[in-house]
C-alpha cells in the first residue's frame, strides 16, 4: 500500500468517526415551523404522514392575525364547553410583534405577531388532560404535535403546515390551567402595524 492511499484511508475514518461519536444527535425543528422561542427540542416523534410543511408568507399583519385567530378559535371549539383563551391579565401585552433575528438591525427586518393566553377552566377540570385534548384537536388538523424538553411538562407544541405555532405549557404553580400561545410565520417589517386590535378572549 503506498503511502498516499494509507493516508487517504485514515483520512476517510477520521472522518466517519468524527461523524459517530461526541455529540448527541438531535432532529431539527421541522422545516417550515416558526420557532417561537424556547430550548431547541432533544426528541420528536415521527411527523404525519404526508407531512410537507410550508411557510405560506402572510401578505399582510390583517392576514396574519385573522389565520392565528382561527387556529385558536378552532382550538376552543374542539374543547370541553366553559373554556376560554384569555389574555386580559396581561393588560393588553400579551399580543404583538417580535422580531425573527434578534440581531437584525434593519427598520423593515422580518418580524411575526405573536400572542399569549391563560386559559380559563371549568372547575375541576384536569388540567394534565386538557393540555392532551389540545394537542389531540391539533393532530386531527394534521398538524405536528409534540413534547419538547426545556419547558415545563407536560407540554404540547402544535406546528401547522403553513408555518403557525402554537404551543400549551403546565402551569408554574400546580393546580392552575396551563397557558397558552401562538404565533405566526415571519413576515416583511414593512408590513407590521401596531392598530390591528386581537382579541383579549378567545371563544367557541
Amino acid at each position: 500500500m503506498s503511502r498516499a492511499t494509507a493516508l487517504l484511508g485514515a483520512l476517510a475514518l477520521s472522518v466517519i468517526l468524527s461523524g459517530c461519536g461526541g455529540g448527541k444527535l438531535e432532529m431539527p425543528t421541522p422545516s417550515g415551523a416558526t420557532d417561537i422561542g424556547g430550548p431547541t427540542m432533544t426528541s420528536s416523534p415521527p411527523t404525519p404522514p404526508g407531512w410537507n410543511p410550508k411557510d405560506v408568507v402572510p401578505q399582510s399583519q390583517q392576514q396574519a392575525q385573522d389565520t392565528l385567530l382561527g387556529y385558536l378559535r378552532n382550538t376552543v371549539k374542539g374543547l370541553s364547553p366553559g373554556i376560554t383563551f384569555d389574555a386580559t391579565r396581561f393588560g393588553g401585552v400579551g399580543s404583538g410583534n417580535v422580531g425573527c433575528d434578534d440581531n437584525a438591525t434593519a427598520a423593515d427586518a422580518s418580524t411575526r405577531f405573536n400572542v399569549a393566553f391563560d386559559i380559563t377552566v371549568p372547575p375541576g377540570t384536569d388540567n394534565e388532560a386538557l393540555i392532551q385534548a389540545v394537542g389531540d384537536v391539533w393532530r386531527s388538523w394534521g398538524w405536528y404535535v409534540y413534547e419538547r424538553d426545556g419547558f415545563r411538562k407536560p407540554n404540547l407544541f402544535g406546528f401547522s403546515p403553513d408555518g403557525y405555532v402554537l404551543r400549551i405549557v403546565s402551569a408554574a404553580r400546580a393546580g392552575f390551567p396551563p397557558g397558552l400561545e401562538g404565533s405566526t410565520p415571519c413576515f416583511p417589517g414593512n408590513l407590521a402595524r401596531n392598530d390591528i386590535a386581537f382579541p383579549a378572549v378567545v371563544t367557541p
